[in-house]
């Protein structure tokens, strides 16, 4: 990753060789930060060698720069003439509007709940919330969370989400600040999305995989949203995180957010299931079909629909041929901010999807690694089949299940 200041002008002499022509949508919606804008280079052009040699005599700043795999480029600030400059450099590939992307959801209630007890090499956790229980019965209506002892450790779960609350008792001490992308801030979680989430997936009480190591990425803020060159950057910073530490084969993007198409997000999950990481991301919450939002549409990630405790679809829930699997969504507890015990029990896709981001992990650590795409499958085979109400309109009706029924 790179942070020199780099500028944008006389552009048209620069890569007289390439006649290749970059798409440009210029298309704006309500989401869209006014005249911010993310940009694609070819994959095989040098991103150092773009920015000095295209930008240099520009006068406009770079804001960020990104590479996940093949998928390197930048932000910058520009107008409709800068991007008719543009429209000129065979060096891009592609440009789209940078946008606002959000987490969203509704608030209710809480209640506690027994520590779990071992039988074998299985471990039953007693009065877990009703999305545990689900997940690892055939029939609604059940009271435990049954699961492996492994529960998903040696294994590492990256929330690119609002922050973890570090120091919360359901984290035990596995959960650390990896990188904030959020200015001003160290990663510490300011608004309690990223914190429930994190439960979800690996809490101690309130998590699929119980032993399962947390890395906070934040790329939202207090208010719950951030954006989308913010998210490409930390999708880019946990995949070489993962890449520098050895661990990128046990590794679980968790990403419980949303925005309007980017195909720069979507080839940006590409190219991270590409380099080993298994992506678990939110369907979205606009009862639509979940092509026209990232990362949901996303193909290579594991996209997540929502169900409630009667395994209906949730009225909120997205659907469509682009969902991979449906886990529980609906009224789920979970950790939050405040206090070391903190707890909140909200409703969303985000609830959906960190139970499948725990899901994976979990059978990393049980059955050995598997290339993101088999782990995937190996969740859907896992999975009920047939017992959603309404699981929506080309949608899989195949809700999550790890196996212990």
């Amino acid at each position: 990753m790179h942070s020199s200041t780099t500028f944008l002008f006389g552009v048209t002499a620069v890569l007289q060789a390439v006649s290749a022509v970059p798409t440009i949508i210029r298309t704006q919606s309500a989401a869209t930060i006014p005249g911010s804008w993310i940009a694609r280079i070819q994959d095989d052009e040098a991103l150092d060698s773009v920015l000095s040699t295209v930008l240099d005599t520009a006068g406009i700043e770079s804001k960020s720069n990104y590479t996940i795999g093949s998928v390197k480029g930048f932000s910058f600030d520009g107008d409709d003439a800068v991007l008719d400059m543009l429209q000129s450099v065979g060096a891009i590939k592609h440009v789209e509007p940078d946008f606002t992307v959000y987490a969203n959801v509704p608030i209710a209630k809480q209640d506690s709940y027994s520590a779990p007890f071992a039988n074998g090499s299985l471990v039953s956790q007693n009065g877990s919330t009703w999305g545990l229980a689900r997940l690892s019965h055939s029939e609604p209506g059940a009271k435990s969370y049954v699961y492996d002892a492994s529960a998903g450790q040696d294994t590492y779960i990256y929330v690119i989400d609002t922050g973890i609350n570090v120091e919360h008792d359901d984290f035990g001490g596995r959960a650390t600040l990896g990188k904030s992308f959020i200015k001003g801030s160290d990663g510490e979680d300011d608004q309690g999305h990223g914190s429930h989430c994190s439960g979800i997936a690996a809490g101690t009480k309130y998590g699929v995989a119980k032993k399962a190591n947390l890395i906070a990425v934040k790329v939202l803020g207090a208010d719950g949203s951030g954006s989308n060159s913010g998210v490409l950057k930390g999708i880019d910073w946990a995949v070489q995180n993962a890449k520098d530490n050895g661990h990128i084969a046990r590794t679980v993007l968790s990403m419980s957010l949303g925005g309007p198409f980017s195909q720069v997000t979507n080839d940006a999950i590409t190219e991270a299931v590409a380099e080993g990481a298994f992506v678990a991301v939110a369907a979205g919450n606009e009862n639509e079909d979940a092509s026209t939002s990232s990362p949901a549409s996303a193909p290579e990630a594991c996209t997540v629909g929502a169900t409630t405790d009667e395994d209906v679809r949730a009225e909120f829930s997205n659907y469509g041929e682009l969902v991979d699997i449906f886990a529980p969504g609906q009224d789920i507890t979970s950790a939050w901010i405040g206090s070391s015990k903190a707890t909140n029990t909200i409703s969303g896709t985000s609830m959906a999807c960190p139970q499948i981001a725990g899901l994976a992990a979990y059978l990393i650590a049980l059955e050995g690694e598997k290339t993101p795409r088999e782990l995937c499958s190996r969740i859907q085979e896992l999975a009920l089949k047939d017992v959603i109400q309404d699981a929506g309109n080309g949608s899989p009706n195949l809700l999550a299940n790890n196996g212990n029924l």
